[in-house]
């Protein structure tokens, strides 16, 4: 199981997260999947992220959310752009998966080239 606030693996045995201490009942549904967290994305965005993480959580094409926010934007006037405004206040953005650091013995058995 990953936990779905940083991103680490975690063992059946953890109650929480020992890196950012989310509880580990918070990680998934009542019925065992993991839980939708509504985050804005980083990958695909055009902006902000807003309408492909709002796609994301109602499992939804992206296109179609972002026709849908420029229509709220044209007609009534403004009322998309405000909702996008609050969105990308109020949702927070996905977190930023990292690759597990090194090991520092094996750092220690590269040798710098020389010329």
């Amino acid at each position: 199981m990953y936990c779905s606030s940083c991103g680490i693996e975690l063992r059946n045995e953890f109650r929480y997260c020992p890196q950012c201490g989310t509880g580990k009942d918070a990680l998934r549904s009542q019925t065992g999947q993991p839980a939708r967290v509504l985050r804005r994305s980083r990958d695909d965005k055009k902006i902000a992220g807003v309408c492909s993480g709002i796609a994301h959580y109602l499992g939804i094409d992206v296109t179609l959310v972002r026709v849908l926010m420029i229509c709220l934007t044209v007609w009534p006037v403004g009322v998309g752009l405000i909702i996008y405004v609050a969105c990308w206040i109020v949702i927070p953005q996905e977190p930023l998966l990292l690759p597990p650091p090194r090991n520092e013995s094996a750092a220690q058995h590269v040798t710098p080239a020389t010329s």
